[in-house]
């Protein structure tokens, strides 16, 4: 029980050391460059799948805020499983928008679009890749750890559409964004 006890003053210690300086701070800004990268669960599914797949997901993001609301930039989001000597990969590159609704609130919108490819190969097989048409959905929320620095839990939905095939992925997890 003392364990726990200095575990969870430990971790309010910590909090409350990350909380001074951001709260004294004011308004959070969102200005000049943006980078975000987050890593986190993933769940493949497509239009002929009898089921989804789940494995590691993750993406990376950079860009420029134009204001306190909007933000551009360029991502990539993917997934990959390995299993018995086979590897399916999928993922996006995509010109981005990150929507913020309020100019002081955390929670933000996110959109793209862009090409995707889905790549399969098989140990002692080869591999092949296919490359398309990609789009992104998603929404997080910015919570100020300090000055410009966010944990940002968040939910993404990407797809591919290629001619002779089609990947769609959610994904969640919690990235790390500098603003």
């Amino acid at each position: 029980m003392r364990h726990l006890r200095a575990g969870t003053f430990a971790l309010f210690s910590l909090a409350l050391a990350f909380a001074r300086p951001v709260a004294a701070q004011g308004v959070p800004e969102r200005s000049g460059f943006w980078f975000n990268v987050g890593l986190g669960y993933g769940s493949l599914g497509c239009q002929d799948c009898g089921s989804r797949e789940g494995a590691v997901s993750g993406g990376l993001a950079l860009g420029g805020a134009l204001s306190q609301k909007v933000m551009l930039g360029v991502g990539t989001n993917g997934w990959s499983k390995s299993e018995n000597g086979g590897t399916l990969t999928v993922g996006t590159v995509s010109a981005l928008i990150r929507f913020y609704p309020s100019r002081t609130g955390g929670f933000f919108l996110l959109g793209g679009l862009g090409i995707g490819t889905v790549h399969a190969s098989v140990s002692g097989l080869g591999s092949d890749s296919e490359t398309g048409a990609g789009a992104l959905l998603g929404l997080g929320y910015d919570v100020r750890i300090g000055h410009n620095v966010s944990l940002t839990p968040f939910w993404n939905g990407f797809a591919i559409n290629t001619t002779n095939t089609d990947a769609n992925v959610g994904q969640i997890g919690v990235g790390l964004t500098v603003h």
